[in-house]
């Protein structure tokens, strides 16, 4: 086999290998980014659309509004106030869904029964 020949053999089995290992690493990014898209929608119909918007901007790579959405969360939980109200509205939302199974209601009510 000519030198020649060998030369462009294993260029092209490089290119090959290079192109493999981009697109796993290409599509392994984009499966993170649909996750996260779910997570946002999941985080959503929770009540915790202030914190999903994080996922979303992931997702979409605006990186920048990443930053952003940290710093107004950073902010938040540095508030008791704001912190509280955004898990109230979390909280009611659980709620509502443990309503629904007898089971966890019952556990609700334990709970909540004034101690002897």
């Amino acid at each position: 086999m000519s030198p020649l020949v060998m030369q462009y053999t294993l260029v092209f089995l490089a290119v090959v290998v290079v192109g493999f290992i981009g697109l796993t690493l290409y599509n392994r990014r984009e499966q993170r980014r649909k996750n996260a898209m779910n997570l946002h929608k999941l985080m959503i119909k929770w009540g915790l659309d202030w914190f999903a918007d994080l996922f979303e901007c992931y997702a979409v790579g605006d990186y920048s509004g990443l930053a952003h959405r940290v710093r107004e969360i950073v902010q938040t939980m540095r508030s008791d106030t704001a912190l509280v109200g955004k898990l109230d509205e979390a909280f009611w939302k659980i709620l509502e869904f443990y309503k629904s199974d007898p089971a966890k209601l019952a556990e609700i009510q334990k709970r909540l029964a004034p101690r002897a």
